[in-house]
């Protein structure tokens, strides 16, 4: 039988795309703005009383310099969102007796030290640490506090080249190339994409596996973001005015006020292939993005 899920930030980008990817394997009771708002407990829990075991929390926010223009200030809409909208529905799935699965990121490290297991610390300077990146470090924290039965996914860079209305990393690499406005690419930053089909597949392997705990699903290949959008560019034949810059990430982290950047903040997928699930390279990402935009 078909198992009964919840997916909160249904509309999502990265959210939609596991619904569509999942809807052959399981029963979705979808939830999204307004009718489910996390920040609101009343808005949660009348939406607990649907039937489910498990629901996933895609809902974010995930403007990582928007997120760092409201730095210590909780009242504005990231805290309240990733922390406060975690907790709330944390606290629901406490009281109704359900599976949490929440989406994580790369940026609850600091960058100093990666590549990153599900093990190591997060942070721990907090001051090389996004404001986005310490939201939704205190949002595990409240999930663990709260529930016993979760699973964290952190993911990174998420992309699939799907045109969803909200560009991932592939489109607006694209886009932005082809409109000759690309943004300088970090020829130092290493990251570890993640690619979006990967998702679904993932967690519906843990659910079956009755896992419960932290688990990082990434690209098993770290890349540079100059590296990555080069070969972005030259697989998919965009054509723009300016060639692709570079530029090092401690250039735009000396400056005041800049939105801390990890310049290594890859993940560890050890873990997750040891219950038998490869993640895709970012290679192999790449040409699948690329096949979707040269349709």
């Amino acid at each position: 039988m078909k198992r009964n899920l919840a997916v909160i930030g249904s509309t999502s980008m990265v959210g939609s795309q596991f619904c569509e990817e999942s809807q052959k394997e399981a029963n979705l009771i979808k939830g999204d703005l307004p009718q489910v708002d996390i920040t609101s407990k009343d808005l949660v829990e009348n939406f607990f009383k649907n039937e489910f075991d498990t629901v996933i929390l895609f809902s974010a926010f995930t403007d990582v310099n928007a997120a760092e223009r409201q730095r210590k200030n909780k009242t504005e809409p990231c805290w309240q969102v990733n922390v406060q909208g975690t907790k709330n529905v944390a606290d629901a799935c406490r009281r109704f007796n359900r599976k949490l699965i929440s989406i994580s990121t790369d940026f609850v490290f600091d960058g100093a030290s990666g590549p990153y297991s599900e093990t190591d610390s997060t942070g721990p300077d907090m001051d090389k640490v996004s404001w986005y990146g310490i939201t939704k470090i205190e949002a595990e924290k409240a999930l663990m506090a709260t529930v016993s039965n979760y699973i964290i996914l952190r993911i990174a860079y998420p992309y699939s080249g799907r045109d969803t209305g909200k560009d991932d990393l592939v489109l607006r690499i694209l886009k932005l190339y082809q409109q000759g406005n690309l943004y300088p690419m970090y020829v130092d930053q290493t990251i570890t994409p993640t690619y979006i089909p990967d998702i679904a597949p993932a967690l519906l392997l843990l659910l079956k596996k009755n896992f419960s705990g932290i688990i990082h699903l990434a690209s098993p290949q770290p890349v540079s973001q100059y590296e990555f959008a080069r070969v972005l560019i030259e697989k998919a034949k965009a054509r723009g005015p300016h060639l692709l810059s570079q530029k090092s990430v401690d250039d735009d982290l000396k400056k005041e006020g800049a939105t801390p950047r990890p310049k290594n903040s890859t993940l560890k997928v050890d873990k997750i292939k040891s219950f038998g699930f490869t993640p895709t390279d970012w290679h192999q990402g790449i040409d699948n993005s690329v096949n979707l935009w040269l349709k």
